[in-house]
């Protein structure tokens, strides 16, 4: 009997019982070109080998511990039918395989690294290297071969491409994860690892995330830089906003995101960013939105009218259209303007900062560890709001984990709030009207903020008319040049915001000098006079 007559007995036998399995304890099996052998379950090379010249169908699991041989002709081995099945191949190569199960639960896993040669066809259920379980399996594949894949198909865990070269874009996981190397020394193989959320892929840390988790590694090279496309499903968005997507890098168990450059492609679902150092491939990598939004509340002692803030600025139609804190001690650059004051009850801007010192410590928190910051505007309800005068503020930050809030003001002390724990939704708040929201240095003579008339609310110290970070004489020598001067307008030495200066600015700072001492006793040299009151924010303070 020839080949071609066992397979059609073969064929004719799995009609009839539904269900057969192949164990070869020993024998040569061979396929020819040509010739098609489907096995309705498991195959099991134990010993002996198979020549595979045609087709091998398998709807179980494929199990080779013995020689499994692809020549050079049709040569292909395709993987079918339901459930959850295994390849192990060892150390044989397959040429061209091909993934078909049944619907997109029944899935394929990796029992070793599998070695595709020349072309793989993904075209329907699930395809795993086993990354959780076995993450030193790998599905490997020279740069030459072709990896094609159906609408939505993408494999699961570890994918390895050899014979790299620079310059040119190579295709992973699915059609949107491609990685291309320039310049420097180019690695001789490349590895990403991508684990989506579905097979358990949740990035190290409780921060904001799409979750999905991406490894790189590489072998040799050198000074090149890799541009990366980073994929995703809509259904791992978290909280995140799919337009706002970035990738972050986990560089000392800190997320850093990387802002630039970055191109979001939301009809395909992916982000791409270029230059990619080679020294930051060895780093966990993951994407997320970087714009949160911090829900902030505070006064101005020099606003306060017993109830609430007066918004007299506003209504002489003096606030400016841009934000003012592009002057020192600020020196924000931020081009934040509207073509109209949004609000009837906005009282003024005032700047907002989110500051993350490496060591934790409120007192490390100096201009220096800025990871993000926008001008907005502050509501007589001491709601801070973004430019629409509605809505809570949102930017962009650089990094995540329990960080610090600065609220500044142009003639008022600014305030540093105690550490507040980062989240997976995005949001910082922080609510000043409250003295324990308010960082205190140790030794520091006075309160942070001010307890206002009428209640038990706080609010920021009024009266630092030259903006250095201290109330002191000096202001008020400031203040009454102005009032000799009638000045009006917009101006640092307009304290109650009342669009005029007088003596009203002038008590207002005394009031705040007076104060120095009524919160505590000075025992730092940085807090070196009973006659002033000096911002708890610790940037760098200039008499």
């Amino acid at each position: 009997m020839n080949k071609r007559s066992l397979l059609f007995i073969i064929l004719f036998f799995y009609s009839s019982i539904v269900y057969c399995q192949l164990i070869n304890n020993g024998a040569a099996i061979t396929i020819q070109n040509g010739g098609y052998m489907m096995i309705a379950g498991n195959l099991q090379n134990t010993s002996g080998s198979i020549t595979n010249d045609g087709k091998i169908e398998v709807r179980g699991n494929f199990i080779n511990n013995a020689t499994y041989t692809s020549t050079g002709n049709e040569d292909s081995l395709i993987i079918s039918g339901t459930g959850i099945d295994t390849l192990t191949m060892g150390s044989s190569v397959v040429n061209n395989l091909t993934i078909n199960k049944t619907t997109g639960s029944d899935t394929l896993r990796l029992g070793s690294s599998l070695t595709v040669n020349t072309k793989l066809d993904y075209l329907s259920g699930g395809l795993s290297t086993d990354p959780i379980l076995n993450p030193s399996f790998l599905l490997i594949s020279p740069t030459s071969a072709v990896y094609n894949f159906a609408s939505g198909e993408e494999i699961t865990g570890s994918v390895k491409r050899t014979g790299w070269a620079n310059g040119t874009a190579v295709v992973f996981n699915q059609p949107d994860m491609q990685v291309t190397t320039n310049g420097g020394t180019n690695p001789t193989d490349f590895t990403v690892t991508m684990i989506p959320q579905s097979a358990g892929g949740d990035p190290t840390q409780n921060e904001r995330e799409v979750k999905r988790k991406f490894l790189f590694n590489q072998t040799g090279g050198s000074g090149f830089t890799a541009d990366i496309k980073f994929p995703y499903t809509t259904s791992e968005l978290n909280t995140n906003v799919e337009n706002n997507l970035v990738p972050w890098e986990l560089i000392s168990s800190e997320w850093n995101a990387r802002l630039t450059p970055v191109t979001n492609d939301v009809a395909n679902h992916f982000v791409s960013t270029t230059g990619i150092a080679a020294s930051d491939l060895s780093l966990e990598w993951k994407l997320a939105d970087p714009k949160y939004t911090f829900n902030v509340t505070a006064f101005l002692r020099g606003a306060w009218n017993g109830t609430n803030m007066n918004t007299s600025l506003n209504a002489a139609g003096i606030l400016p259209l841009s934000q003012p804190y592009n002057t020192t001690p600020f020196n924000y650059a931020g081009t934040e303007s509207v073509a109209s004051i949004p609000n009837s009850n906005i009282v003024d801007w005032v700047l907002v900062e989110l500051r993350k010192p490496a060591s934790g410590l409120p007192q490390d928190a100096t201009s220096a560890t800025i990871i993000g910051r926008k001008a907005g505007f502050l509501l007589n309800d001491g709601t801070v709001v973004d430019l629409d005068g509605t809505t809570p503020l949102s930017f962009d930050i650089s990094k995540q984990g329990a960080s610090f809030i600065t609220i500044r003001h142009r003639n008022h002390l600014g305030v540093l709030s105690n550490s507040i724990p980062s989240n997976s939704a995005g949001t910082f708040a922080n609510d000043y009207s409250l003295l324990a929201n308010s960082y205190k240095p140790a030794g520091a003579p006075s309160d942070p903020v001010e307890l206002l008339s009428g209640g038990s609310k706080y609010g920021l110290w009024g009266g630092d008319a030259n903006k250095n970070g201290v109330v002191n004489v000096t202001d008020v020598n400031t203040i009454k040049i102005a009032i000799s001067g009638s000045s009006s307008g917009y101006l640092f030495t307009d304290i109650n915001l009342s669009n005029s200066i007088n003596v009203t600015d002038v008590n207002l700072t005394k009031v705040t000098i007076s104060a120095s001492g009524t919160g505590g006793t000075d025992t730092k040299t940085e807090f070196r006079s009973q006659s002033r009151v000096q911002t708890n924010i610790p940037d760098h303070i200039v008499d």
